[in-house]
């Protein structure tokens, strides 16, 4: 009698186990995983001094990792508030005042300018979390030789 339950019950159990899968939509990256990830975004730097590799897109928000080797264009996000989690390096954040040279690089209300007038600055390395409200200009500047790689999640804004 026991054996027998024992066969019933296994494969309930194991079936169970089975279903126990991560739910739709669930994402995770290990700290870990950063330093290898980084340093193959280091040998694909574009013009803009950065690489790039999207972790997920969720239809509404997207998670990208951003590997910058210097400075690039200040930034401006009509529709999207930026959760940005520095992962290595350092760099100084500028964010605030105004975007001079302000152009649109999509129909998405997004832009980029040549400089900021006016933001403040903050020194930012890693573990340094930072959120960016949309409409806010901000550009991190990076010193020569000392690349920042930084999470950033585009959060819909209200």
């Amino acid at each position: 009698m026991r054996n027998s339950l024992s066969l019933v019950l296994i494969p309930i159990v194991a079936a169970g186990i089975a279903a126990a899968a991560d739910p739709d939509g669930f994402g995770m990256w290990k700290v870990s995983d950063f330093k290898q990830r980084e340093s193959v975004l280091d040998q694909n730097i574009g013009p803009d001094h950065s690489a790039r590799e999207t972790l997920g897109d969720y239809g509404n928000h997207l998670v990208r990792l951003i590997h910058r080797a210097g400075t690039g264009a200040p930034e401006f996000h009509e529709n999207f508030v930026d959760l940005w989690i520095v992962t290595g390096g350092r760099g100084t954040l500028v964010v605030g005042g105004s975007l001079v040279g302000a152009r649109a690089t999509s129909g998405r209300g997004e832009m980029t300018g040549t400089s900021i007038d006016g933001g403040e600055r903050h020194e930012v390395a890693a573990g340094d979390v930072m959120h960016i409200p949309a409409k806010t200009p901000h550009q991190i500047l990076v010193d020569k030789g000392e690349p920042i790689t930084y999470l950033r999640i585009a959060i819909p804004a209200r």
